[in-house]
């Protein structure tokens, strides 16, 4: 669910006596070569700290008290789609995952009233402001272009901010987790997956905590990636059945033959051949299906065992109950499911329209399967009717 942006002017940043000094320093990316290529790193003046800011969605912890930064993320390239560019909403995640403590970092989505020099703008990335602040007293300003890599805004984090206890770990671990969420955008979960793995894999392995790294996000990301596996699993899987469906003789067909060999028994040896034959091929469909079956499920309790944990990471995501319940249902939890979506409307009541439905949905889908059990339909003929049979 998108949530609702909430602009907020910010104006009024007032520098203080002495503190008026504002420091820039050069920017330099990582290039193949020896030769350092210039990026725009340049101070502010007075006025242009204190130039209107229309800011909405900031990432936030209450803030300590003494020193912290404050980072503006320009919103003016939002919709850019580029390979290789990190979007608006991932260096605003960057920024908060590279906080060494909760609160040294805040970070706010913006439109800035002033934009950079059109010569120094031509990059696809975006413009960064970062101020530093101490309680209401403004210590200096940069505004750092083309934003558009992690290890940029870890650059800015380490050597133009100073804050230098961020473990360099960390700028790995979000690498994977943004070429994560590229393969899954792309329709790849099994490289988005191995992504995902790297990433948390990152997180855990850190030995002191120097950054917020979002592993309840990462977590919430892998289970939809083995989700949308499932879904690629769960295609084959109709794929074999319909396939079998057309060449397991009907019963009707079974009758036909059977008084045919009757009636003219010397046939009767080709028939028979015929339909051990036939058997042997349907044996090995039978076995794909229950293979493609397995994988279906595998990777459904992975997703279930992500979103699960998610929730406890992230309690007041409304997004990770979501997420949960959805896996649950996939995996026929429907009761369990719809105490997750009940979580998740308790804390986003926007989401009513769409869990209400979803409710709705695992209440019939229960019926159904109860009924089937008292019909004498169970275990794994129940399950994978369901499955098949799933929209």
């Amino acid at each position: 669910m998108k949530s609702i942006a909430v602009y907020i002017w910010i104006a009024g940043l007032f520098v203080c006596g002495n503190a008026s000094v504002i420091a820039a320093f050069g920017f330099y990316p990582r290039q193949a070569s020896n030769r350092r290529q210039h990026h725009d790193v340049r101070k502010l003046s007075s006025s242009a700290v204190n130039s209107n800011i229309s800011g909405s969605n900031n990432i936030s912890i209450n803030a300590p008290s003494g020193i912290s930064w404050e980072v503006f993320v320009s919103q003016a390239n939002k919709s850019n789609k580029d390979k290789g560019v990190l979007s608006a909403s991932s260096v605003m995640e960057s920024f908060a995952s590279f906080s060494p403590s909760p609160g040294a970092i805040t970070v706010n989505a913006a439109f800035f009233t002033t934009q950079p020099n059109k010569a120094i703008g031509k990059g696809k990335g975006h413009l960064v402001r970062c101020i530093q602040k101490k309680e209401d007293l403004t210590l200096s300003a940069i505004e750092i272009n083309n934003v558009d890599s992690v290890e940029k805004v870890y650059r800015i984090v380490t050597e133009h901010m100073r804050l230098t206890t961020v473990n360099p770990k960390a700028c790995d671990c979000m690498k994977y987790y943004f070429q994560g969420n590229e393969s899954l955008e792309e329709g790849d979960p099994s490289k988005a997956i191995a992504m995902y793995n790297e990433a948390l894999s990152l997180a855990d392995r850190r030995t002191r905590q120097t950054s917020q790294l979002p592993k309840g996000s990462i977590l919430m990301k892998r289970a939809r990636a083995y989700l949308q596996r499932a879904a690629n699993h769960r295609k084959i899987l109709r794929s074999l059945v319909k396939d079998l469906t057309d060449t397991v003789p009907s019963a009707s067909t079974m009758k036909i033959l059977y008084q045919t060999a009757s009636s003219n028994p010397e046939l009767s040896a080709s028939i028979f051949q015929r339909l051990a034959g036939d058997s042997k091929v349907n044996q090995g469909k039978f076995r794909q299906i229950r293979y493609r079956h397995d994988m279906h499920e595998f990777a459904l309790l992975h997703a279930t065992q992500d979103s699960l944990q998610a929730t406890k990471l992230l309690p007041q995501s409304a997004n990770a109950w979501y997420i949960a319940g959805e896996c649950l249902a996939e995996l026929r939890k429907l009761n369990e499911s719809n105490q997750y979506y009940v979580r998740a409307l308790a804390l986003d009541p926007s989401m009513k329209d769409v869990l209400t439905g979803l409710m709705e949905k695992n209440k019939l889908s229960q019926e159904f399967m109860d009924v089937a059990r008292a019909s004498g339909f169970s275990g794994d003929t129940l399950r994978l009717a369901v499955d098949v049979a799933a929209s």
